[in-house]
This record gives C-alpha cells, sequence and structure tokens, in this order.
C-alpha cells in the first residue's frame, strides 16, 4: 500500500464494478468486487449497481464493505431491473444473472411484474420467475394484463414471458382468460381459432356475448381466441360459432350474386326486411346460409343461401 493511502475492498458473490466518489460528488477509482482500490484518507461514496454505502478511508488500512446479491432465475433470457423504495431503476440484468448490491430494500421488475426483495450482506436471494405461454396457431400476438386491465407485456403466440407471481389475465384479440403466475411454475393457456371460408374479398367480425367488437379479418384468414362462444357478423348477418381449445373451427359461408344489364345497386335484407348489404350488379357478397331477399329498384325476391354454394340471381 503506497504511503499516505488507503485502501477499500468489496466483498460480494459477483465480479462487477464498483465505484468510488469524494464528497463533492467526483469519482476518484474504481474496482471489481473482490479486489482492492487505493485512495487517500478521507470520507467517501461506494456505488454499486446504483445502490451507494458510505465508506471512511484510513490511512495504510484496508476498509471492507460487504455487499448482498439478487437473482431472479427463470426459464427466458429476458431481462429484469432493480429499482429502489421509490421506483427508480438501479441496474438490470439477464434471468439467471446476479446483481450485487449494498444491503437495503428493493423491488424486482420483470415484464412489470414485480416483488419486494431485501438484500442482505453476504448473501444471494434467490427469487423466481413463472413462465407463461399463450399456445396458437396464427401469426397473432397475446398481451398480459394487471388486475386493473393495465397491458404489461406482450408476445407472439407460442413464445414464452417470464412474469413474477400473482393473479393475471391473457387477452387474445380482446378475449380474455384469468392465470395464476406461480414461482417456478409454468402455465400453457390453450387458445383456439375461428377461420371464416368464403369466394369473395369481405371481411368478417367476431362479437362476444355482450354485442362488443372483438377482431376482424378477411376471409380465409383465421382469429384466435380464448375459448368460448362468440357470434361473427359477416355483412350484418349473424351467426354462432365455437372456439375450443387447440382446434381451428372452420365456417363455410354462401356467395349470392345477382346478376344484370346496367350499374345498378342489388340490397340484400333479412326476414324482417332490414338491409344487411348491397353491392353493383354481377358483384359478389358472401353470407351464412338461411333466407333472404334481394331488392333492385323496387321489386324484391325471396333467395334462399346454402353453405358453400353460389347462389346467382338473374334480374
Amino acid at each position: 500500500m503506497a504511503a499516505g493511502q488507503g485502501a477499500v475492498q468489496i466483498t460480494g458473490s459477483t465480479d462487477q464494478y464498483f465505484y468510488l466518489s469524494d464528497g463533492s460528488g467526483k469519482s476518484v477509482t474504481n474496482g471489481k468486487i473482490g479486489t482492492a482500490v487505493h485512495a487517500k484518507p478521507g470520507e467517501y461514496r461506494i456505488k454499486l449497481n446504483g445502490s451507494t454505502h458510505p465508506v471512511v478511508v484510513k490511512e495504510k488500512m484496508l476498509t471492507k464493505c460487504s455487499a448482498g446479491a439478487v437473482l431472479l432465475s427463470g426459464l427466458t433470457d429476458e431481462y429484469y431491473y432493480v429499482q429502489d423504495v421509490t421506483g427508480a431503476s438501479l441496474a438490470n440484468g439477464k434471468i439467471g444473472q446476479a446483481l450485487d448490491f449494498f444491503p437495503d430494500k428493493y423491488r424486482v421488475v420483470v415484464n412489470k411484474t414485480s416483488t419486494e426483495a431485501e438484500v442482505k450482506p453476504g448473501a444471494v436471494l434467490e427469487l423466481k420467475a413463472g413462465l407463461l405461454r399463450a399456445l396458437g396457431t396464427t401469426d397473432e400476438y397475446y398481451y398480459v394484463l394487471d388486475s386493473t386491465g393495465a397491458n404489461l407485456a406482450n408476445n407472439k403466440l407460442s413464445a414464452p414471458l417470464s412474469l413474477l407471481p400473482g393473479n393475471l389475465s391473457v387477452k387474445i384479440n380482446n378475449s380474455t382468460a384469468p392465470v395464476r403466475i406461480t414461482a417456478g411454475g409454468t402455465i400453457e393457456l390453450q387458445t383456439g381459432a375461428v377461420m371464416v371460408q368464403g369466394t369473395t374479398d369481405e371481411y368478417y367480425y367476431v362479437i362476444d356475448a355482450t354485442g362488443n367488437q372483438l377482431a376482424n379479418n378477411k376471409l380465409n384468414r383465421a382469429l384466435s381466441f380464448v375459448e368460448g362462444a362468440y357470434t361473427v357478423k359477416l355483412n350484418n348477418a349473424k351467426f354462432a360459432v365455437k372456439v375450443e381449445a387447440g382446434k381451428t373451427s372452420e365456417y363455410q359461408t354462401a356467395t349470392l350474386t345477382v346478376k344484370g344489364a346496367g350499374n345498378a345497386y342489388y340490397y340484400v335484407l333479412d326476414a324482417n326486411g332490414t338491409n344487411l348489404a348491397s353491392n353493383k350488379l354481377n358483384q359478389p357478397l358472401a353470407f351464412p346460409d338461411g333466407s333472404y331477399s334481394v331488392k333492385v329498384g323496387n321489386e324484391t325476391r325471396p333467395v334462399t343461401l346454402a353453405t358453400a354454394k353460389a347462389v346467382v340471381v338473374n334480374w
């Protein structure tokens, strides 16, 4: 040890760096945990992954300070974050990587789920994340919500997310299901899909039991949902569909074309005479099977549509 100097050593479980600052906040020196750094006698502050600790350096003496560690274990390679009690971010590391801090209370956060963590000197506090995977066959995203409905994280169907224990919800195309995340546990939520098939280039819409529109897609393209009963709307005609976990439920529509000369429009009415949709003559529309009426000008004719059949009405 050089004349007129003392030394500081931080003990801990990693080889991360700590930083020594003087009373004005100016950085004096730094070193790895487990190694000693030299400084002139005086009062300093040590910073380690955002946590701080006062230290007094004395001439020809080695002052030791003990850190503890946080380790979040899990099955993904995502990052977790450590905050102080005010919510300020201090440091982050990949899941499975320990982070050293001076003893105190902290919060550990991964994908916006969090838990309290008390770091003690010389100890490694291991916390375990749970794994959530919403399984599905479409190229869509699922979302994780807290109890207030706030979005915490999202990923593609079948891709995993690490989360800290708690009661959460999974949302896919605005359909939701509750999940309970446990430490070290794995939850797999199996979604199902709906595909409405047809020969036109139109969109279908999926509605829940309260009448809320959840999602839409072009005919012949699937949508994923949590298991349950839904309603599909196609050109304002509705029919019931069922989503089963792990399956794609396919529903075939009928096609109607009204042929005639000119650029007039035809209108399709339901059994109550309500207008459902319209199109130019000679252009097709898709509907579920059933009984309808076709109106051109002031003339109306009945028409029956059958699943997977193309019906042509000559005007």
